[in-house]
């Protein structure tokens, strides 16, 4: 079996793993909000310190996280107009699902199992971007949303907590060690590692505890129109990477990341701002079969 369809089915088996023990009740959806919780203040700030710490940064690069944000944000805008009669919880998770993309988590190691170091320095400078998206677009979007027009917006309030939350921070923390030149005990890194490799299996047996096929109408309609905006986009933007950019490493490394699935912080952010998380994880869950099903499209036949 290759390299590429050993890491689908492994995150494939890991993912029905957690649907399993949901399904047997030996775990319920509200505990899931807790190991949520978890891997948000733990393993995945260590994933972003760990990642961009060690990054080895070229100027030239410097143009992928703007180009991703530039990207998502134009996105973003259409998905406004699409969902712009939806409920406003339902519109506000859509639009906070629609931009961010899982890189950190199932990106890196494809990427860096198929192409090597070299390309997972591409993958994490697109990751900057999409971070940066995440929780300064993104995640502000959804909770002034999520709100309701009950309350007035406070501006300041959400920069704050996007200023506090642990995967941001861990963001910023390595490119502070990154830039610096800090020398931090091999110890540091060797404790982070530890806990960054956590951050895989907790977040995908959470998206299968999340996992419902219990859903409205209007619900499963909205989250085809989501996943056929994002998908077309992907694609347009795939067909004009194959034909403008010649065939090197680093065009099948942006290429790959252009079919990544849906941010696994949508299924955190929905249980901290009150969404339908079941909504989240399915709607999680179904860009991560179609996003299996185009990567291995596109490492089979593309590439």
């Amino acid at each position: 079996m290759s390299p590429s369809n050993q890491v689908f089915l492994l995150t494939f088996l890991i993912v029905a793993t957690g649907f399993l023990i949901k399904s047997l009740n030996f775990i319920t959806e509200k505990e899931g909000r807790v190991i949520s919780k978890f891997l948000m203040h733990s393993t995945f700030p260590a994933l972003m310190i760990v990642s961009t710490a060690r990054l080895k940064f070229e100027t030239s690069l410097f143009f992928l996280p703007l180009a991703y944000m530039a990207f998502a944000i134009v996105l973003l805008s259409v998905a406004w107009l699409v969902f712009l009669k939806y409920p406003q919880k339902l519109r506000g998770l859509f639009l906070m699902a629609v931009g961010g993309a899982n890189t950190g988590l199932f990106g890196f190691p494809i990427v860096e199992g198929l192409f090597g170091k070299q390309a997972l320095t591409y993958a994490i400078m697109i990751d900057i971007g999409n971070t940066l998206l995440t929780f300064g677009i993104s995640y502000p979007l959804g909770k002034y949303l999520s709100k309701n027009g009950t309350e007035s917006f406070d501006f300041k309030a959400i920069i704050k907590k996007v200023f506090s939350l642990p995967p941001f921070l861990g963001m910023l923390f390595g490119l502070f060690i990154n830039f610096s030149g800090l020398q931090m005990p091999e110890i540091f890194f060797k404790y982070l590692d530890v806990l960054a490799r956590g951050n895989m299996p907790i977040g995908l047996l959470l998206l299968g505890i999340y996992l419902s096929f219990d859903l409205s109408k209007n619900e499963i309609v909205g989250i085809v129109k989501l996943l056929m905006l994002r998908y077309g986009f992907m694609l347009f933007m795939a067909t004009v990477l194959i034909y403008v950019f010649p065939n090197t490493i680093f065009r099948n490394t942006v290429l790959l990341c252009c079919f990544l699935p849906l941010g696994l912080t949508l299924l955190p952010f929905s249980d901290e701002m009150n969404y339908d998380s079941k909504v989240a994880g399915t709607l999680v869950n179904l860009s991560l079969l179609l996003s299996f099903v185009l990567m291995w499209v596109l490492m089979n036949f593309w590439i």
